[in-house]
C-alpha cells in the first residue's frame, strides 16, 4: 500500500514494525478472520491469538532477558510469512489512525527509519491517497482507532 513511498526491500531489511516493547504493544496488528485463517492454514495451525474486544491480535511472547516481543509470523531470515497478505495495520505502517477530540486523524509514527528520510509533503500525499481506505477500515474495525498520542504528526483529518 505504501509503494512509491517505501520499498519492500527497505521494509524487509528493517523489520522495526514487527518488533514491540511493552509500552508499544498497543500497536499489535488487529487481525481479520481471513488473516487468522491464513495463519492457521499456511503458517502455524497452533498459533495462539488474544481477543481484544470483538477482534483478535497475535499473542506475542516476551524475548528472554529483553523487553521485546516479535510478531510470531516474522521469520528473522525470510521476513513476514504473510507476505503481501499482511494485516491492514501492517500494510499501512508507519501510518496510524487515531481519534483526536472525537475526530479521526491519520498520523505518522516517526520511528520508522526509512520514512524519516522522505519529504513530509510526499508522506502526506500518500496518506491522503490512502485516507479513503484507512477510514473505511476504521468504520469496519473501530478498535483500530487509537486515542491520539501527543507528538504524532497529523497528516490527514477526516472530513
Amino acid at each position: 500500500m505504501l509503494s512509491g513511498l517505501l520499498s519492500k526491500e527497505e521494509c524487509a531489511k528493517c523489520r522495526l514494525c514487527c518488533c514491540f516493547d511493552s509500552y508499544d504493544l498497543w500497536e499489535t496488528p488487529i487481525l481479520t478472520k481471513e488473516d487468522v485463517r491464513l495463519v492457521k492454514e499456511k503458517i502455524n495451525k497452533d498459533q495462539p491469538f488474544v481477543h481484544k474486544e470483538e477482534e483478535l491480535i497475535f499473542r506475542m511472547e516476551k524475548e528472554p532477558d529483553r523487553d521485546l516481543y516479535y510478531c510470531p509470523v516474522l521469520d528473522h531470515s525470510k521476513g513476514c510469512l504473510m507476505g503481501d497478505q499482511k494485516p491492514f495495520d501492517c500494510r499501512i505502517w508507519p501510518l496510524r489512525i487515531m481519534s483526536l477530540n472525537g475526530q479521526r486523524v491519520i498520523v505518522l509514527s516517526t520511528v520508522c527509519p526509512a520514512v524519516q528520510t522522505r519529504p513530509l509533503d510526499k508522506i502526506q500525499k500518500k496518506a491522503q491517497e490512502l485516507a479513503g481506505a484507512i477510514f473505511d477500515y476504521a468504520d469496519r474495525v473501530p478498535i483500530a482507532v487509537k486515542p491520539y498520542i501527543s507528538g504524532y504528526p497529523i497528516l490527514v483529518v477526516e472530513g
